[in-house]
């Protein structure tokens, strides 16, 4: 079978530089699908299949979403597994980050709410700052929510706070351009979402090629056939992978994909 692809989203996407993404970057999907690979779109953010990016309607339709560092699994468009954090742990964190005034942001699609939005301001970015956040009252509305996966929008000193607190989870690190870290359950992640999407197709490893830039990246990395680390990646993005592309800025995603076909060539 033709490998299928497993790409991230934000920072392999979409620049956090240029707040979009770039043209390279679109054709080059668009060029994958209609040369027949799969692609799946292997993100922390909680993306279904009626919540894509805008960039992509249009052009493109990702034949799977891995969403939610792997707690939500779409494939071609049938919801195939919802996992979330368990309520009582998800009441612990949301208390534990309000008494600390950490910076925790969570929202589904493109809604998001903090847990301070004072704190937010002090360290998120203009750029950042576009998201808008909501505090008080739907921040309290998360206690009845299932939630998937949240972010914490922190210095390197408070993720390190949380993970030592809440050792059930696991806090994936976005590296200093991006910052925080995402906050998912311990037992998901991308590579158990990615399996789901292997299981159906009955491939294995070997057929994977997988594009990230982050800490939530890293397993699928070194788990894929082949493995690609955006030239922006964190160093030990960049360490685990077998090969390191340029910067998303710099049309690192196309020569990403470049470099994928070459290897799909020698096989």
């Amino acid at each position: 079978m033709k490998p299928i692809f497993f790409i991230d989203y934000d920072n392999t996407i979409f620049s956090h530089q240029t707040w979009q993404i770039p043209e390279s970057t679109l054709c080059a999907l668009e060029q994958l699908q209609k040369d027949g690979y799969k692609l799946v779109i292997a993100s922390g953010r909680a993306f279904r299949n009626n919540s894509l990016p805008e960039e992509f309607q249009g052009r493109i339709t990702p034949d799977c979403l891995v969403s939610a560092n792997g707690a939500i699994v779409e494939i071609e468009g049938k919801l195939v597994k919802e996992k979330y954090f368990d309520k009582d742990l998800q009441r612990r964190i949301l208390d534990y980050v309000v008494e600390k005034n950490y910076c925790l942001l969570s929202g589904q699609g493109n809604d998001w709410c903090t847990s301070s939005i004072e704190r937010f301001k002090e360290i998120a970015s203009p750029k950042q700052q576009q998201l808008l956040p909501k505090s008080g009252d739907a921040y309290k509305a998360l206690y009845e929510k299932q939630i998937p996966s949240m972010f914490l929008a922190d210095t390197k000193e408070a993720i390190a706070d949380v993970q030592e607190h809440f050792p059930e989870t696991k806090l994936l690190c976005m590296g200093d351009e991006l910052g925080g870290a995402d906050m998912i359950p311990k037992e998901n992640g991308k590579v158990k979402g990615a399996k789901c999407v292997m299981d159906y197709y009955h491939a294995s490893w070997d057929d994977i090629i997988a594009i990230g830039d982050s800490m939530n990246d890293i397993e699928l990395i070194q788990a894929a056939g082949f493995g690609i680390a955006m030239g922006n990646a964190m160093d030990e993005v960049q360490e685990a992978a077998d090969y390191v592309a340029k910067h998303i800025d710099q049309n690192g995603f196309a020569d990403a994909v470049s470099k994928a076909r070459e290897e799909i060539a020698k096989r």
